[in-house]
């Protein structure tokens, strides 16, 4: 007898990794600031000061915080729509259109004739980026069997830092180009590609069963559930009905404690206890995820590096080995050890303990040898912004939009995701918005803010974030103290031997499709 959760058929593999271009429009979308900013060709267009120039703090500074700020804006913006846009529309309509607005930011960012004009550019980017950010973790994880979901929404950090690395090797050879123009418009408009190929080819993406049950469609919900967990093993698709079942009691039930409210999400959210709760922790554990610094470093990584001693086009292309290294290893080895590891928790900790060790001899090293010709202090301060990365890219990259995908209720999903992620783009735009201005203020003592934060976070993850690894969706409430209607992947196997056989072998005359079966009662 197959075990629950465990089956992920080759075409729900497909669509997994078709989805997560929208992490790949996301990851570059968002990095690609970051190789424009070394491209002497920027400056020169817009009549910005480069680095070391007169007028480079006061114009040139200003200029790159706004871009930044205004991205985040934008992502902090469509998450807020979001959460109502999420349910009315469903989670593949929000995917198209994201694509739409990736695909016209990143064609104002590229033909832009002034500055206005590449501002408004990164704010509809942002926009597309917010949604892309929101919808399509929380897509993989309501397509993904519990045992497996690690690895599968993983996909989305995976293709996010794709993206990151994409932009890093396209900036770095566009550096050597003889056209400056085309070395800072060809990367932005390389924005328009992955959204393109999603937006195309989304017409062969298939709806998610939870959202497809929660509107009633339940004939489509049933095929689509049958299709993600096929096995010759599973001839009966048993997994697939056992996962139907699951996920039609927990719905009626959740449907029943919501007239508590006025059956209005909006209410429960405020009113619930528990539901306050995955709120605040989800927020929190995106807001915390960027206060550890990826984007700091990511960001500005070409200032940093220069920091360093490196020149020319040494800060390019250690940037893009940098994001090479996350892209290659730490994500796709991160997303593979959730499943084994079986601990959002543990990964969690275990990065931002890494976060606290690197960032502190990172910021001794630029203290101590920033502006000097100490080669090996520099090499060191290198060195610890590479070994940053192997613990955030690790244990938090993945971890971040895993857990904010599995904690909520299908009821307020749409609503919880949304605000979690506008907690990951407001504290985008205090970091990014504020990073050039304490680099050129205080210099290295700005990254005591990360560290700061990093000691704190620690004990709040420990003693307040709930486990959820290796629960279907709808047993993770158990948690948070909600009611869980069916229990499968957390049930005793006499528990399981006795509604599988309920699901496999019905009463006399009863239809065994289990659409069939809801349409009855």
């Amino acid at each position: 007898m197959p075990q629950a959760g465990n089956q992920t058929s080759l075409y729900n593999r497909l669509v997994i990794a078709f989805v997560a271009l929208g992490g790949t429009t996301y990851g570059y979308g968002a990095s690609i600031i970051g190789s424009t900013i070394g491209q002497p060709g920027w400056y020169a267009f817009f009549d910005l000061p480069a680095t070391g120039e007169p007028g480079y703090d006061t114009i040139t500074t200003p200029a790159i915080a706004t871009a930044n700020g205004l991205f985040s804006a934008g992502g902090a913006v469509a998450c807020l729509i979001f959460m109502w846009s999420g349910d009315y529309f469903g989670r593949l309509r929000n995917i198209q259109f994201a694509c739409t607005l990736g695909i016209l930011g990143g064609a104002l960012q590229s033909g832009a004739q002034s500055l206005a004009m590449f501002q408004a550019g990164r704010w509809i980017m942002g926009m597309c980026v917010g949604l892309m950010a929101t919808v399509t973790p929380m897509y993989l994880s309501e397509m993904s069997s519990p045992f497996a979901r690690g690895w599968l929404v993983g996909h989305h950090a995976i293709f996010l830092v794709f993206g990151y690395m994409l932009s890093s090797w396209i900036g770095f050879a566009v550096f050597f180009s003889g056209n400056r123009e085309f070395g800072w418009r060809f990367p932005l408009a390389f924005q328009v590609l992955p959204p393109i190929v999603l937006l195309v080819g989304s017409r062969w993406v298939p709806r998610s069963p939870r959202w497809l049950m929660s509107k009633g469609l339940t004939d489509e919900a049933w095929a689509v559930l049958q299709r993600l967990r096929k096995s010759p093993s599973d001839p009966e698709d048993l997994v697939a009905r056992e996962e139907y079942y699951q996920i039609e009691k927990q719905l009626q039930l959740d449907a029943e404690k919501l007239c508590q409210y006025g059956g209005s999400p909006w209410k429960a959210v405020i009113n619930k206890k528990s539901y306050r709760k995955r709120m605040a922790i989800g927020f929190l554990t995106q807001w915390g995820a960027e206060f550890g610094g990826p984007l700091i470093i990511n960001n500005y990584a070409v200032i940093l590096y220069t920091s360093l001693g490196q020149t020319d086009y040494m800060p390019l292309l250690l940037s893009a080995i940098w994001l090479t290294t996350a892209g290659m290893i730490y994500n796709p080895f991160g997303a593979w050890l959730h499943d084994k590891v079986n601990s959002r928790r543990t990964m969690y900790i275990t990065g931002f303990v890494g976060i606290i060790i690197t960032t502190s001899v990172m910021s001794a090293m630029i203290a101590s040898y920033a502006g000097t010709s100490n080669r090996a202090g520099n090499a060191i301060g290198v060195l610890f912004m590479f070994l940053y990365l192997s613990f955030q890219g690790t244990f938090c990259n993945t971890t971040m939009y895993l857990y904010v995908s599995e904690i909520f209720p299908t009821e307020i999903r749409s609503i919880g995701m949304a605000f979690s992620l506008f907690g990951q783009f407001a504290a985008t735009i205090i970091l990014l918005q504020t990073a050039p201005i304490g680099f050129a203020a205080v210099g290295w003592k700005y990254f005591l803010l990360v560290i700061c934060w990093s000691i704190f976070f620690i004990p709040c993850i420990y003693f307040f974030w709930p486990e959820t690894a290796r629960l279907s969706l709808e047993e993770i409430g158990k948690q948070f103290g909600d009611e869980v209607a069916v229990h499968i992947n957390d049930a005793t196997d006499a528990e399981k031997a006795v509604l599988d056989s309920r699901l496999i072998r019905p009463g006399v005359g009863e239809d065994t499709t289990p659409t069939t079966a809801a349409k009855e009662r």
